[in-house]
C-alpha cells in the first residue's frame, strides 16, 4: 500500500474528478434534455476519468496495484463525440440514438494498447521506443476532438439560423455558452499541443518518455483549465433548458418561391401594428401561426422572400420602434427606461440594450437624452 501524500495541485485535481462526476451524476437527473444530458454526463466523466489516471501515474498506482493496467488507460477519446452528440441533441428536434451510431464509442480501443504492454510485460520496459507510442496514442485523441468539434460548431451555427426563425426572444433557449466554450478549448488545447511537441515529441519521436519533459512542472496551469472547463460545461448543461424547435422549419420544407405572399405579409403586419403581438415576450412563429391562421412554414417563408428578415429581426424590429416611440413621449420620462423595454416586449435589459444599440446605433441613455 502506498503512502499518498497529495500536493496542491493533486488535491485539486482530486477536486477537479470529484467534481466532473458530480456533475455528471446530476445531468443524469434532470428531466430535460434527458438524452443530450447522457452525453454530457459521460463527456464530464470522461474528463475526471483522465484526470485520475493521470493522478494514478503521480501516485504510483499502477506499481503497486498491476491490475489497473485492465481498466482503461483514459477516456480521452470518447470526449469528441460525446461532445458532438450533446450539440447534435439539442439541435436537432429529430435525433435519435440508433445502433449506426454504436462505432463513436469504439474510439475506447485506442486507449488500451499501452495497458496491453504493460499487462504482458509487467511493469518492466524491455522495447522502450514501442512503449512510448502506446503510451503516446491516448495524446492522438486531440485529431478526432478537433474534427468533432468543427463539425458540432457547424450544428451550433444552424442551430442558431433556426432559432431566430421561429423565437422572438431567443436568450432562454440559445446555445451561446456552448459557442463560447470554443474559446476555453482554445486556451486549453494550445498548451497541450505545446507541451505534446515540446515535451514529449509524440508526432515524430517515441525516444522521450511520454510523462517527461520541461513543460510538466507547469501541469497546475493545465489541472487549473481543466477545472473551469468542467464547471462551465456541468453548470451550463444543468441551467439549459429544453429546446423546442419546428420540425417542418427544420427539415426546410418551404412553401413554392413562386407563390405570391402579399395577403400573407399583409396579415403579419397587421398582427404587429393593430393587434401588437410584439408586446407578448415570449411571442414564437407557432403563436403567431395560431393568431393568423396561417403555417409557421409560410409564415417564414414570406418573411424570408416577401421583407427578407427572419422572425427574430421581424418582431424586435417592432419592439425597437415601441420603445423608441415611448422615450420621445413627454408624458414618459417619468418611467425608466428598463420598465419601457418591459412594455415594449424585451424579457431583459441586457437583450434590450444589445438589440437597440444594433438598430439605432445608440445606446438608449443617449437615444433618450437627444
Amino acid at each position: 500500500m502506498p503512502e499518498i501524500k497529495l500536493s496542491i495541485i493533486q488535491a485539486l485535481t482530486l477536486a477537479v474528478i470529484t467534481n466532473a462526476w458530480v456533475f455528471s451524476f446530476l445531468l443524469l437527473q434532470k428531466q430535460e434534455n434527458r438524452l443530450a444530458n447522457r452525453f454530457l454526463a459521460l463527456l464530464l466523466f470522461s474528463v475526471g476519468y483522465g484526470m485520475l489516471t493521470q493522478l494514478w501515474i503521480d501516485l504510483r498506482f499502477y506499481d503497486y496495484y498491476p491490475w489497473l493496467h485492465w481498466l482503461p488507460g483514459d477516456l480521452h477519446y470518447w470526449i469528441g463525440p460525446s461532445f458532438y452528440f450533446y450539440v447534435r441533441t439539442l439541435t436537432d428536434p429529430d435525433f435519435q440514438l440508433r445502433p449506426k451510431h454504436a462505432w463513436h464509442m469504439t474510439w475506447l480501443i485506442l486507449a488500451y494498447p499501452h495497458n496491453v504492454y504493460h499487462i504482458i510485460l509487467g511493469r518492466t520496459d524491455p522495447y522502450p521506443l514501442l512503449h512510448n507510442f502506446t503510451e503516446a496514442i491516448s495524446a492522438y485523441a486531440i485529431f478526432p476532438l478537433l474534427v468533432f468539434s468543427y463539425l458540432s460548431y457547424q450544428l451550433l451555427r444552424e442551430h442558431k439560423k433556426s432559432l431566430e426563425q421561429q423565437y422572438s426572444t431567443t436568450e432562454p433557449l440559445t446555445l451561446h455558452w456552448l459557442s463560447q466554450i470554443y474559446m476555453l478549448g482554445a486556451v486549453i488545447l494550445i498548451p497541450q499541443i505545446v507541451v505534446y511537441i515540446v515535451d514529449f515529441r509524440i508526432f515524430y519521436d517515441f525516444e522521450m518518455e511520454f510523462f517527461e519533459g520541461r513543460l510538466l512542472q507547469y501541469d497546475g496551469f493545465t489541472t487549473f483549465l481543466f477545472a473551469v472547463l468542467v464547471y462551465w460545461l456541468g453548470v451550463g448543461g444543468i441551467r439549459q433548458s429544453q429546446v423546442s424547435l419546428d420540425k417542418e422549419l427544420w427539415q426546410n420544407k418551404s412553401p413554392s418561391a413562386d407563390k405570391d405572399f402579399s395577403r400573407t405579409a399583409t396579415a403579419l403586419q397587421k398582427s404587429m401594428q393593430e393587434d401588437r403581438l410584439f408586446l407578448d415576450p415570449e411571442l414564437s412563429i407557432g403563436k403567431l401561426a395560431s393568431h393568423t391562421g396561417i403555417s409557421s412554414r409560410e409564415i417564414s417563408t414570406a418573411l424570408n422572400q416577401h421583407f427578407e428578415k427572419n422572425f427574430y429581426t421581424f418582431v424586435n424590429e417592432y419592439r425597437v420602434e415601441e420603445v423608441k416611440q415611448n422615450l420621445r413621449d413627454p408624458n414618459l420620462q417619468h418611467l425608466t427606461i428598463l420598465s419601457i423595454a418591459l412594455d415594449a416586449g424585451f424579457n431583459s435589459k441586457a437583450t434590450f440594450n444589445r438589440i437597440f444599440r444594433s438598430y439605432t446605433g445608440s445606446s438608449p441613455r443617449t437615444f433618450r437624452a437627444e
